[in-house]
């Protein structure tokens, strides 16, 4: 269980869609202001959080809470609010996309609460000045900040992860480029490393091209998940880079040879999740795309696996930064609040290093103790509690605002593997490159990108699959007709016209 709430607090930017369709939880009446907001962890009622009472005690604000546990029904509620009608006073896990924030700014529903960090938000405050790129990024095209982010220091990347067990076995070094990657590869095939008498090793698990693009980078290709760069100011498509065949071409051979998993284009997340929670063998997966290693396998088995960096192509590693420290529209505050200031000082303790406690791992003494050499542990209570994370803490379930205290998370003394990771994952990120930066679409905008990627995007994926397979033979000929289509059947040129100009108009 403590090794789950650590995972979510490292992951927690991922808003999972809710499986349970009610309506908003009854509030608590005589609270000086109302929250709302979404949070789709079974079994977790706000009303009987211990994270909203302890909040109160800590700062002497109250909210009647109004939790919504579907996706679309929190989407609906946020897209129905107009100004002067019954609002909440603030949007807390509010998942509030950039054309939102725009729609409900334009309406007069959310406010600016860039003239009130200052003074009600000294914790975020000096963060922002100790990065005032970051200040930029939360803004709206016209400087208004109406939605605060969740800042995570140790932002979550799609690594490549490889067992170091057999890695070890097979005598050969960390592979640090492509040739040795593949040179690993095959060993990992033609040996039983998991020692079980059967020849069921996986050298290399994935699920899909979203996965395998990641791998592009050992080609010196890194985009977005639109398939977009930027390069010397001019917005580039990866499809059509020259590297891109000679990667598609590499991904082929490692297929047909057995290097990958035959499965991976099949696979879903869901499935996967499934593959943990029945998987009763032995580790079979070699090297593994995955955000954090327990997302793909046992948590027994996860311990085992740790982080390649970046392959090294002509002489330079970059890597696409998937999510990078700032996560935009966690919270809000309407135009119907009286007091903005008070409810401000309430989120800024979650950018406190104390905040984030609460928020990770509870109160001092009562669900951790810090032991003599400065680590800390979960009381017996707590770890024993399978129901802990969800009536004390408030991590998963759709991203809280506030910022990840590395430090603390090192700390942690019933899993010294987790500093271990904390700290590559920290030295990863000097290869981190953010292909596109942060950028704000109207409702417009985003319906008539989104159009186009449905189709442009499915298809650049489809292709990948189809030629890695060996669906359809990759040669001269056939690659020019997929060239062709994506210019004349998918319009790559409006695609990437639309998106230069996005980038101009920053």
């Amino acid at each position: 269980m403590a090794k789950r709430i650590l995972l979510m607090t490292l992951a927690m930017m991922l808003v999972m869609m809710g499986t349970i369709g009610v309506q908003a939880e009854e509030t608590v009446e005589g609270k000086e202001f109302v929250l709302a907001g979404y949070d789709d962890t079974e079994y977790r009622n706000w009303e009987n959080s211990l994270f909203f009472e302890r909040m109160e005690k800590i700062t002497g604000v109250g909210f009647e809470l109004k939790q919504f546990k579907k996706n679309s029904e929190w989407t609906a509620f946020k897209n129905g609010l107009e100004k002067g009608a019954d609002m909440p006073d603030v949007l807390f896990k509010a998942a509030l996309t950039t054309s939102e924030c725009i729609s409900l700014y334009e309406k007069g529903v959310l406010i600016d609460l860039k003239p009130y960090l200052e003074a009600n938000c000294p914790n975020l405050w000096a963060w922002l000045q100790e990065n005032p790129q970051a200040m930029e990024d939360i803004a709206l095209p016209g400087g208004q900040i109406v939605a605060l982010p969740y800042i995570n220091e140790v932002p979550v990347q799609n690594y490549l992860w490889i067992n170091k067990d057999w890695l070890q076995r097979s005598g050969k070094a960390m592979p640090a480029t492509k040739e040795e990657l593949v040179d690993v590869l095959r060993f990992f095939k033609e040996h039983d490393m998991n020692q079980n008498g059967k020849d069921d090793e996986v050298p290399l698990g994935f699920m899909g091209p979203f996965d395998l693009k990641f791998l592009a980078h050992a080609w010196g290709l890194v985009a977005n998940d639109y398939n977009i760069f930027v390069e010397d100011g001019k917005v580039k498509y990866l499809a059509t880079e020259e590297n891109f065949r000679p990667f598609l071409e590499w991904c082929k051979e490692l297929y047909q040879e057995g290097l990958m998993d035959r499965d991976g284009f099949v696979i879903s997340s869901n499935v996967r999740s499934q593959m943990v929670e029945n998987d009763k063998e032995t580790p079979k997966y070699g090297m593994i795309l995955t955000p954090m290693a327990q997302d793909a396998m046992r948590t027994e088995y996860a311990d085992d696996y740790e982080i390649v960096m970046p392959l090294v192509y002509e002489g330079k590693q970059v890597y696409r930064d998937f999510s990078g420290h700032v996560l935009r529209g966690t919270f809000a505050v309407t135009s119907g609040c009286k007091n903005v200031e008070k409810v401000l000082s309430w989120v800024d303790y979650l950018y406190s290093a104390e905040g984030n406690i609460l928020v990770t791992a509870g109160l001092e003494k009562e669900d951790y103790y810090y032991t003599a050499d400065g680590t800390w542990k979960l009381t017996d209570a707590t770890a024993n509690n399978t129901y802990f994370g969800i009536m004390a803490l408030i991590s998963g379930g759709g991203t809280t605002p506030g910022r990840l205290n590395v430090d603390f998370q090192k700390k942690y003394a019933d899993n010294p593997e987790l500093q271990k990771v904390l700290e590559v994952q920290q030295a990863f990120e000097q290869y981190l490159v953010k292909p596109f930066p942060l950028y704000s679409l109207t409702a417009e905008e985003a319906a008539q990108v989104n159009e186009m990627q449905l189709q442009l995007g499915d298809y650049v994926d489809s292709m990948m699959g189809r030629f890695i397979r060996g669906d359809v033979e990759l040669n001269d000929e056939t690659y020019a007709g997929f060239q062709n289509e994506l210019t004349e059947k998918y319009q790559l040129d409006t695609f990437v016209d639309f998106w230069q100009k996005i980038y101009e108009a920053r």
